[in-house]
């Protein structure tokens, strides 16, 4: 008897310790919310206000208003949470699972599509040691409007964890269709939509690195009045920043597929760009000040990373900046071009941009397509002048004076060597090196190079 007293006051004790201690992560929770909530804030009409909690002892629910302001109207959204939080919800600390409502004044063809299901519903799990799962959700559905809209959302679907000291993300967030079309007949679609990221902070800096991507199948826009229609496939964008040894390290590559537009498409686009070398220190000065607000730039002791006193500690690690490859493919041809800006000094305290920086680039057009861009300037030059007279001219009289100033313009860019003849194709090249600047293996001045930037 006296071992069956004290097994049951055991138990109990362990009931009320575990029921004690979901009270109390149930109250860090309601603290947790109500920070989030100011913390979400914004001078910029987007708030988000807790409007009431009900805490239990195992569980408690929540309901909070996202506002979303501006100068015409305010758009409110109420979002209900529902909280458990012990004794040990499946092994979690905590999970939440927030439904966003409709606001009331919702179209009635919105709110029968959605079925009284939760346009979005967001679910994050918490475990003991702080870290914390999410899944967002939002259903498919398809609506039209009385105004002649209609509305095609293929639904989302995102996935990411973040660590208990939130210095680590990592998740993916996708969207299958979107297709919007208004009244007037205009519409847009969007397919195949895709995040996907893995990143942290390093220890002792607020810059993130890590590899994270970004992808569309398809981006497709008509305006019916004009029947014009812009077209994107395939588009995909990677970016990664990796620390080494105090240096970082930054590579951003674009593809697409195709681009359509009214009068011109082109393929194959290509876009490689990179950050050798930035002294990590330098870069984390850089992120603090971009984040300052302007109150506190006059209190705050934060260092600028601009001002020359803090370029030796960039120019050390021998940063560079390079456009490794742009390059397309067009109906006549491709193009590509390549660039390049180094430090190459040695003492970085005395910069001298004349003699430590090094620059490269290279060039290359098909004819037609330099011609076309020619012919947009210089037509762009004649009806600003003719606007500026206040005279007029038909279009074919326009026309032969913009093919008059394309072909001088073209002759001057052969004449002094600013781009060379490759029969279907110009090129150039430019180098700068101590000093001396070369074009297309020629040493060049400076005025040169005016001229050019003029001509084009």
């Amino acid at each position: 008897m006296k071992k069956l007293t004290i097994g049951v006051l055991s138990a109990g004790a362990l009931a009320v310790a575990a029921l004690s201690t979901s009270y109390f992560v149930g109250g860090k929770i309601q603290q947790a919310l109500e920070q989030t909530a100011e913390s979400w804030s914004t001078e910029d009409g987007f708030t988000v206000r807790v409007l009431e909690y009900q805490r239990g002892i195992t569980g408690s629910h929540a309901k909070t208003l996202w506002s979303f302001a501006s100068e015409e109207d305010t758009y409110d959204i109420t979002v209900t949470h529902d909280i458990v939080h012990g004794p040990w919800p499946l092994g979690h600390a905590a999970k939440v699972v927030s439904l966003f409502q409709l606001p009331e004044d919702s179209e009635p063809s919105l709110v029968e599509a959605l079925q009284n299901r939760a346009p979005l519903e967001w679910t994050t799990t918490a475990s003991w040691s702080g870290k914390t799962s999410h899944q967002l959700f939002s259903p498919n559905f398809a609506t039209n409007f009385e105004d002649g809209s209609s509305l095609t959302w293929g639904g989302l679907k995102a996935e990411w964890t973040l660590s208990a000291e939130r210095n680590a993300a990592k998740g993916f967030v996708r969207m299958p269709v979107l297709r919007v079309k208004v009244e007037e007949g205009n519409r847009m679609d969007v397919e195949d939509a895709e995040v996907t990221f893995d990143a942290r902070i390093p220890e002792g800096f607020n810059f993130w690195e890590g590899p994270s991507t970004f992808k569309i199948g398809l981006v497709s826009a008509l305006e019916s009045e004009s029947d014009t229609q812009f077209k994107l496939q395939q588009l995909h964008i990677s970016s990664t920043t990796t620390l080494q040894d105090k240096l970082v390290q930054m590579g951003l590559d674009t593809r697409i597929a195709k681009v359509e537009m009214p009068e011109y498409s082109v393929q194959n686009l290509a876009f490689d760009m990179r950050f050798n070398n930035i002294d990590a220190r330098w870069l984390d000065g850089l992120m603090l000040w971009m984040q300052r607000s302007p109150e506190a730039e006059s209190t705050e002791n934060i260092p600028l990373p601009l001002p020359l006193r803090d370029l030796p500690e960039l120019l050390a690690g021998k940063p560079e900046i390079a456009i490794t490859r742009f390059g397309l493919e067009t109906p006549d041809g491709p193009a590509e071009m390549s660039a390049r800006v180094a430090y190459a000094g040695q003492q970085p305290e005395m910069f001298n941009p004349v003699s430590d920086l090094q620059a490269q680039l290279n060039a290359s057009l098909p004819k037609s397509v330099l011609i076309q861009l020619l012919d947009a300037r210089v037509r762009s030059d004649y009806l600003a002048l003719l606007e500026q007279l206040g005279k007029e001219l038909d279009e074919q009289e326009l026309q032969a004076a913009v093919d008059d100033g394309v072909s001088k313009r073209l002759k001057s860019l052969l004449s002094f060597g600013a781009i060379q003849d490759r029969g279907e194709k110009f090129t150039t090249e430019l180098e700068f090196e101590q000093g001396e600047l070369k074009l297309n293996g020629q040493p060049a001045e400076l005025q040169n190079l005016l001229r050019m930037g003029g001509a084009i």
